[in-house]
């Protein structure tokens, strides 16, 4: 029974130090204070497109068109805009660039998927003067204002 209670006690005396390493590790890293580096993510950490490139090549985006790379709403992701096949789409590199990530983003005090709102802000919008509607049949005023058009396949 002794020597149970002295590993008990010797495992918590571990536990605990490993905890203060742990600790003291990530407070000169910064993760655990207020601004984690100094609030401007930035000054410690880049990513350009030719990283971005070489990360994607390693999966099934290896073909994927970079549009954009920007700091997400989440401290250390970058979000990343691409263009692959046609499709425009969102995802998160983290800062150690070493995981991908992919998904929405959702901000639990409002609710906001903050990457539908990145993503409208990327994505194709059609130009309609290019649809050729000569052809088309058309149901109600061919000249009104607000126009829907729809593409089907009879088959």
């Amino acid at each position: 029974m002794k020597i149970l209670l002295e590993r008990k006690k010797v495992a918590g005396m571990l536990s605990v130090a490993a905890l203060c390493l742990v600790v003291a590790f990530f407070s000169q890293a910064g993760a655990f204070t207020a601004g984690g580096c100094d609030g401007d993510c930035e000054k410690c950490h880049s990513l350009n497109e030719q990283e971005v490139s070489g990360i994607l090549k390693k999966t099934n985006l290896a073909d994927a068109k970079i549009i954009g790379i920007r700091i997400s709403p989440v401290k250390s992701l970058w979000e990343i805009s691409l263009e692959n096949k046609g499709q425009r789409g969102i995802i998160y590199i983290d800062f150690s660039k070493r995981h991908i990530v992919s998904g929405p983003v959702i901000e639990v005090e409002s609710g906001a998927d903050k990457t539908k709102e990145s993503y409208q802000k990327i994505k194709k919008k059609v130009d309609f003067s290019r649809i050729p509607l000569e052809n088309a049949l058309v149901m109600g005023n061919r000249n009104a204002p607000r126009k829907v058009v729809v593409f089907t396949d009879p088959d």
